[in-house]
Formats: structure tokens, C-alpha cells, sequence
């Protein structure tokens, strides 16, 4: 067991910034490649199957840490999770850069598949760390800040990946090498969580038995919003394409100004950050079900952006707030194991979302029809949460 230190240190900015890069690293992993695709189908075509494999450069990534968050998550509750993340640091900059050093594609999908797996223990270690270190208004501070950061962050790694790709399919490559500093950062200014805490704050957040039904409703809530959080993001393109937006870096201007939305969003939680998790959700789904309504009635791009940027403000609400209810929900000794759950399900919306979308526009015949009954779907949720929170509110006071 570790010991608490009489006079605790204090955790501060440095701290949660080198936990914030660091949980914003797997997000690079997954979008440094996407402008280079063209490059990468042309460099590969005379190797068999590179019709199928190349696009796995990109989503091996995403697998892993769909599939192995809930173990990183264990190993981190079982052991430092401060060492866990600076080896899986190291790790994603090791075999993020070896491609750069390959011509096979099976290597080079091997070292991608290597460095999805450093992603799982990233993304539960960082975020683990954050509440470790941090309690209350503290901790919902920097969950906001992390939120509006990553935004930022992939507009400008999809900006530098493209400019870098002027150099070869691996000139984006070299991105990968911002993890090194991060790594270094890690080792040698950050601590053990318990020397960030107090005795009394380790003892609030004292670790009981695993609460599996409680994670249970957290997931199910998880995997709908995350299938209703993506369909903005992987969608909005070809809306704009449809609105009359032709010029693929057009678009990206469109998706950048529209994601001005997400930093807002995280604004947004911070005010609600002391609400319970349901009137929270409640702001998520009314906020964003008004946006995807707005795009499915745009007529002309100025209003398509203006409808996107409504539904970022929602996307940059939810990422905070799931956090920080994922959190405060798990007690301390449970928190990676949690946290691994939680970005199993996030990252299988992720998956079922497009799949969603593309059977609905079968049936619909096109995508704005679609995102209509996704509006009201998300509008129908609102209510429901709203009717259920009033009646719950009437119950206790005819109680008292």
C-alpha cells in the first residue's frame, strides 16, 4: 500500500497539461493518417489485399482500444497506474514512428496494432490520473479543458498531417514523436497520486466492492450517446457536400469553424459541472437534438455550419461530463478498471454509429431525412429524462 504523505504535494497545471497531452495522443494516433490515404492506397497497390488492408492502418488503432481498455483499465487498478502510462507512452512513440522504417504492410499494421494497444493504457491511465490527482472543482476545470484541447488539437494534427504528407506517405509519421517529450515530462514531473492527496480526500474516495450495476447504467446511457455524439463528426461532410460545400479544403474550414462549438460546449460544463449527471444529459440532449434538428432543415452551407456548430456545443458537453460521472461514480480503487469499461463503449458507438446511419438512409433515401429522426429520437430522450427526474423530484417531497 502506498503511503500518504503528511504534507501532501500539490498538483497543479503541469500536471494535469501532461495528462491531458498524453490523453489527447491516441486521438492523433487516429487522425495523422487520414489525410495521406490516396498516398497510402498508391504506395501499397502492388502488395496483395492492400485494397483492405490500407484502410486498417487507420482503424487498428480504434479496435485495440475498443477491445482492450476494460484490461488496461484492470492492470491499472492492480498496479501503478502512473507507470502504466509512462511505459504505454513510450510505447505508442516507439511503434507510432517504426512504420517510417518499414516498406511491408503486415509490419507496418503489426506496429499500428502495437501502438493501439499503448492507446487503451493511455486513455485509462491519463484519465484515471486526472481524478486521482484532482477533486472537485479542480478536476471539473481540467476535464473542460481537456475536452476544448482535443477539438483544437485535431483540427491542427489533420492541418500539419496534410501539409506533412507533401513529403510522402510517412512525412505524418514523425507527429508520433510529440509523445517523446510527453514521455519525459511524465517520468520526471509527476509523483504517485497518493502524494497529491490528502489522508481526508483518500479516505472519501475510499474504494468499496466493484459497483457493476451502477457501471451498468452508465454504459447503456454511453453506448447511446456515443452513437448519437458521432453521428455529427462522421456525417457532416457529406452534408456539407449536399448543402453545395464542394472543395474538399472548404469543407475543412466549414468542420473547423463548426467545431468552435466544442471548446463552448466544454464552457458549458463547467457552469453545470455541480448538477446531478441526469440534468447534465438533459442539457446534452436537448442541446444537441436542436442541432442535428437545424442540419436536417439546413438549406444553403451558412446554415449547415450554423446547425453544426449547435450540435458541437453539445459533443463538447458530453465528452466532461461522462468523465467526470464516470469518476465520481467508481470508487478510487476501481477508477481504470471504470474507465476501461466506459471507452469500451464510447469507442463501440463509434463503430455502430455510421452502421446506423447508412441502414436508416435505405430507408429514408437520404441523409438528412435520416438526421430528422435522429432529432426526434434524441429530442424523445430529453423528454423522457426530464419526465423521469420530475417524477422522481414529486415522489420525495410527497415522502417528506
Amino acid at each position: 500500500m502506498q503511503k500518504v504523505s503528511a504534507v501532501p504535494q500539490q498538483a497543479g497545471a503541469v500536471q494535469a497539461i501532461l495528462l491531458m497531452l498524453a490523453a489527447l495522443l491516441p486521438i492523433m494516433g487516429t487522425l495523422t493518417m487520414i489525410p495521406v490515404m490516396p498516398l497510402l492506397f498508391q504506395h501499397f497497390s502492388s502488395q496483395a489485399y492492400s485494397r483492405w488492408l490500407v484502410p486498417m492502418i487507420i482503424t487498428l488503432p480504434s479496435v485495440s482500444m475498443a477491445l482492450l481498455a476494460p484490461f488496461a483499465g484492470m492492470a491499472g487498478d492492480r498496479w501503478s497506474r502512473r507507470r502504466l502510462l509512462i511505459i504505454a507512452t513510450g510505447a505508442y512513440a516507439a511503434f507510432g514512428l517504426l512504420p517510417v522504417m518499414l516498406e511491408s504492410l503486415h509490419a507496418i499494421l503489426w506496429a499500428r496494432l502495437m501502438m493501439g494497444i499503448a492507446d487503451a493504457f493511455i486513455l485509462t491511465a491519463a484519465n484515471s490520473l486526472i481524478g486521482d490527482y484532482f477533486v472537485g472543482e479542480a478536476r471539473s476545470r481540467w476535464l473542460a479543458i481537456q475536452s476544448g484541447a482535443g477539438a483544437v488539437m485535431s483540427t491542427l494534427v489533420i492541418l500539419c498531417a496534410g501539409l506533412l504528407g507533401d513529403f510522402g506517405w510517412s512525412g505524418p509519421i514523425y507527429l508520433y514523436a510529440l509523445a517523446i517529450p510527453v514521455f519525459f515530462g511524465l517520468c520526471f514531473f509527476t509523483r504517485e497520486p497518493a502524494t497529491y492527496r490528502t489522508q481526508a480526500e483518500n479516505v472519501q474516495e475510499a474504494s468499496g466492492p466493484f459497483p457493476r450495476q451502477r457501471m451498468a447504467g452508465i454504459c447503456a446511457i454511453t453506448l447511446v450517446s456515443a452513437i448519437l455524439y458521432f453521428i455529427e463528426p462522421l456525417q457532416i461532410s457529406q452534408v456539407f457536400n449536399q448543402l453545395g460545400i464542394r472543395s474538399s479544403s472548404h469543407i475543412g474550414i466549414a468542420t473547423a469553424v463548426a467545431g468552435i462549438g466544442v471548446p463552448l460546449g466544454a464552457l458549458l460544463f463547467r457552469r453545470l459541472s455541480k448538477l446531478w449527471p441526469a440534468r447534465q444529459l438533459l442539457v446534452f440532449y436537448l442541446v444537441f437534438g436542436f442541432g442535428l434538428l437545424f442540419i436536417a432543415v439546413a438549406r444553403n452551407p451558412f446554415s449547415g455550419v450554423l446547425a453544426a456548430f449547435v450540435a458541437q456545443i453539445g459533443n463538447g458537453l458530453l465528452i466532461p461530463l461522462m468523465l467526470a460521472w464516470v469518476i465520481r461514480a467508481i470508487p478510487a480503487g476501481h477508477r481504470a478498471t471504470g474507465m476501461g469499461i466506459w471507452h469500451t463503449f464510447f469507442f463501440l458507438g463509434m463503430f455502430i454509429s455510421p452502421l446506423l446511419v447508412t441502414g436508416m438512409n435505405t430507408v429514408t433515401g437520404n441523409l438528412q431525412s435520416t438526421l430528422l429522426l435522429f432529432s426526434i429520437l434524441t429530442m424523445a430522450i430529453a423528454a423522457g429524462i426530464f419526465l423521469v427526474f420530475n417524477l422522481a423530484n414529486i415522489k420525495k417531497v410527497q415522502a417528506h
